[in-house]
């Protein structure tokens, strides 16, 4: 039986600079932040870092071994989606985004063509990637 997404990998520019700015955007939400070191199939070190209940997931955070940019409609990652437990915690990630110099796409907002009570912040990382931090219960997106 499927119990849900394990963890998602992200390949940075700048591996500490990625860490610094999850660190500042999602530590003070629960994110824990002193990472969990795996070796990757080509040597480098990916650094997890865990969501705050067991079993819950992580974000894995590894360098780039190439240069090439992130092309946010080109065949890939589209955006990840972090959910939290409540819109302030969404209006918290918003603006520990806006402190850490994060592109603000979208301040939070209320959503309500995904579900009545979709609340929702979307910004770039350092790197282009579209995050996304929404708080609705019984969504079921």
């Amino acid at each position: 039986m499927l119990r849900g997404l394990g963890h998602v990998d992200l390949v940075c520019r700048d591996l500490q600079r990625s860490l610094a700015f999850y660190g500042a955007v999602l530590g003070p939400l629960g994110l824990v932040t002193e990472p969990f070191l795996v070796e990757g199939e080509r040597d480098e070190q990916i650094h997890y870092l865990r969501f705050p209940t067991p079993g819950s997931g992580s974000l894995g955070l590894r360098q780039a071994l190439e240069e090439q940019a992130f092309e946010l409609y080109a065949p890939g990652l589209h955006h990840v989606c972090f959910t939290v437990e409540s819109r302030e915690d969404v209006d918290a990630a918003h603006a520990n985004a806006a402190a850490a110099g994060a592109e603000i796409l979208h301040p939070p907002q209320a959503w309500p063509e995904y579900h009545p009570a979709y609340y929702a912040t979307f910004f770039l990382d350092p790197d282009g990637f579209r995050i996304e931090v929404s708080a609705a219960r019984d969504a079921r997106l």
